[in-house]
């Protein structure tokens, strides 16, 4: 009894681990669920988007405040400067007038010199006149003091307002650069999420299609009937009958390179083939990184690939279409003075990726997608950086 049971264990869980649709099974309709919950993130990311709009425009109302006040600080700055200017050329004459007047005093002895003035007439009414003569330089000497300090205090305080108004003056555009550092954040990646997104589900639309197109149905699994139906198999060929590779995978210029570049000269209608045997899953054209694009699932040795062909001039195929390794996928292209449009491309060159699974299949992130590329070089041959070849199977 126990050696039954031992050996149903066993088959059990031979059967299990080698055929994985047990509970695990992937449908079309899974595919939709998930390009439903795609189309979900990207509607939250138009609200997000229509939230961080409102934002902007706040952010804009303050710039535009702020670009304002600065104008009228640096005219009342100008102002304030002209008018300091005035006011020190008036304490100047009034300085002159107190150091004439005092003058005045100091050789006549001081207050006595009016009395002496007045005394000094001839008749009653040179007195009188001399008298208001005298109440007056006495009057103008009080007021001319009073009039000197006044303007030394507002002097003082207009300086210090324009001391003021140029720290106000730094501090507002202090804030305006802040402003817009942060709208240019927030822009740059509303920008890069939407057009993410949007790629995605463009792409997991058509992997969708392929599949119904190849006579999946909703309920049915796609390891039986999607995967079945890829071509198998047993070896990758270089995309290029003649070539060498100019950038490897990995690490470049400070950031991942997902793929491997390869080019050759004359670089005008050169033809590029599937790597291998397998499905084309889909088509991306002018894309501002990386052109024109091919995306083909293969399943080589029993393991699933999706190899990408970017930089394309010209395309040959439609999705949904099986290829061999005869297949022309394309043209190269990557010529920034033909392919304007293609902004990451400095010359003429394939870039070639090979990523670890069936891309918006058993995964839909076009991250992911980069993250599960492979080194092209560990399932296809290449010579070494810069080393011609001259066909697509020989060794190096």
């Amino acid at each position: 009894m126990k050696k039954k049971l031992l050996c149903y264990m066993i088959i059990f869980s031979i059967i299990y681990f080698s055929f994985p649709i047990f509970g695990q099974a992937k449908t079309v309709g899974d595919l939709m669920n998930e390009l439903n919950a795609l189309e979900a993130k990207e509607n939250q990311n138009k609200q997000d988007k229509a939230l961080t709009q409102s934002e902007i425009t706040k952010a804009n109302q303050n710039i535009d405040h702020i670009n304002e006040t600065v104008t009228k600080a640096k005219e009342d700055i100008e102002k304030l400067s002209v008018e300091i200017e005035n006011l020190n050329k008036e304490i100047e004459n009034k300085d002159e007038e107190i150091k004439k007047l005092m003058n005045f005093l100091q050789i006549s002895n001081g207050e006595n010199a009016y009395l002496e003035y007045a005394f000094g007439a001839k008749d009653f009414t040179d007195f009188i006149y001399r008298m208001a003569i005298s109440e007056q330089l006495a009057g103008y000497n009080d007021k001319l003091m009073k009039d000197y300090n006044q303007m030394i205090v507002d002097n003082k305080k207009k300086q210090e307002d324009l001391k003021n108004q140029q720290v106000v003056l730094k501090e507002q555009k202090e804030k305006l650069n802040q402003e817009l550092a942060k709208l240019g954040e927030k822009m740059s990646s509303l920008n890069s999420t939407s057009i993410t997104l949007a790629e995605d589900i463009k792409l997991q639309k058509e992997i969708v299609q392929m599949y119904r197109d190849l006579g999946c149905k909703d309920n049915e699994d796609i390891d039986v009937c999607g995967r079945s139906m890829l071509p198998p198999g047993t070896s990758f060929l270089r995309p290029m009958v003649r070539g060498h590779v100019t950038s490897e995978w990995g690490s470049r210029w400070g950031s991942f390179h997902e793929g491997i570049d390869l080019s050759v000269k004359p670089n005008s209608n050169v033809p590029v083939y599937s790597t291998a045997s397998g499905i084309v899953a889909a088509i991306r054209v002018r894309q501002s990184c990386g052109g024109n694009m091919v995306l083909v699932h293969h399943n080589v040795n029993g393991k699933t690939y999706t190899a990408m062909y970017a930089h394309l001039r010209s395309i040959n195929v439609s999705k949904g279409q099986r290829v061999t390794q005869n297949t022309q996928i394309g043209v190269m292209g990557g010529d920034p003075s033909i392919e304007t449009f293609d902004k990451c491309s400095t010359g003429p060159h394939l870039h070639f990726t090979i990523s670890k699974g069936l891309y918006a299949t058993d995964y839909t992130s076009w991250d992911t997608l980069i993250d599960r590329s492979i080194d092209p070089r560990s399932v296809c041959n290449f010579p070494a950086l810069g080393v011609d070849f001259t066909n697509r199977s020989i060794k190096y």
